[in-house]
């Protein structure tokens, strides 16, 4: 792991020197989804480039080593699942939260055709991308919520990317898995049932986040507003330009078909876009809840710093 973050980042941060005068920001981010619309509008659309910020983005490969990425200081900021940040944080790792990206979960458990409720997940085999990410934790809880035990009722497996847990439901290596737009709109086509939607539970939760290391935000507090205040009007720009937003997500999630882009973001900007980059700490007090006994005691405030949003 710790070699995989050294040398992807390492190779980014110094073959790509920063424009002579200009701010260098690197942005590791942990699935190429449309849960990076805000990010990739920004860079696509030069909204950093205007504040001075030579912004980079760099696809992490997963949550796992998007957090060691900023652990270890080799990038400026990540986007990933506040779940990961969180049990880094709980863990005594320096990273600090400081902005929302996505609240709802955009997360629909789908099931395959005999599974048409939670109770028939009993004995079943589940998909999710990786454990201890954000999908798996809502998963194991609205699991529990509903009497069965993730560790004895059912079989959660890791089974990659979007689209392998697409071909792992399709072929009959899950029962279930839990997928995101667009693929669970592929599913859903092809009458595969919505067992959980995720978003629809109305959970105290926030889902993406950008997060730092705290001697970032010591050493570099005004880079660190630049950044936050570009970014956030990205996203209001992603809003109100859907061609901007579709252009860039194309680009970034490498999607040519255009009935999938338009719904991906017709999604985002009805469902899933942030209202606000604040995150609030009660979003953050089911996953402190959950943590061991010891760690669940910890005030949530701790792991927030919104001093530098727009």
């Amino acid at each position: 792991m710790k070699l995989f973050v050294l040398g992807v980042v390492a190779a980014l941060l110094f073959t790509m020197p920063a424009r002579l005068g200009a701010e260098k920001i690197t942005i590791l981010y942990s699935n190429a989804t449309f849960t990076g619309t805000g990010l990739f509008v920004a860079k696509d659309a030069g909204f950093c480039k205007q504040k001075g910020i030579d912004l980079e983005l760099v696809l992490g490969g997963g949550s796992a080593p998007t957090v060691s990425a900023v652990v270890g200081g080799y990038v400026q900021f990540v986007q990933t699942s506040a779940a990961s940040l969180v049990n880094a944080a709980l863990q005594g790792a320096p990273v600090v939260l400081v902005a929302k990206v996505m609240g709802p979960a955009p997360y629909k458990l789908i099931g395959g055709m005999p599974i048409k409720k939670i109770a028939d997940l009993k004995g079943k085999k589940i998909g999710v991308n990786r454990f201890g990410g954000a999908p798996d934790f809502l998963l194991r809880y609205v699991l529990a919520k509903n009497g069965l035990d993730a560790q004895k009722d059912v079989t959660i497996l890791q089974t990659g990317d979007p689209t392998a847990r697409l071909v792992s439901l399709f072929t009959g290596v899950t029962d279930a898995t839990l997928l995101l737009v667009p693929e669970e709109k592929l599913a859903v086509e092809k009458g595969y049932p919505v067992i959980i939607d995720f978003a629809a539970l109305g959970l105290p939760f926030v889902n993406i986040v950008l997060a730092t290391n705290r001697k970032f935000l010591e050493d570099q507090p005004g880079a660190a507003k630049a950044f936050l205040g570009c970014y956030w009007e990205a996203v209001k720009a992603a809003k109100a330009q859907p061609e901007v937003a579709k252009k860039a997500l194309a680009h970034w999630t490498r999607t040519n078909d255009s009935a999938l882009l338009d719904y991906t973001y017709k999604s985002w900007r009805a469902d899933y876009a942030p209202q606000s980059p604040l995150i609030e700490s009660k979003e953050l007090e089911l996953l402190v809840a959950s943590a061991p006994k010891s760690a669940s005691k910890r005030d949530v405030a701790q792991f927030l710093d919104m001093r530098f949003l727009p």
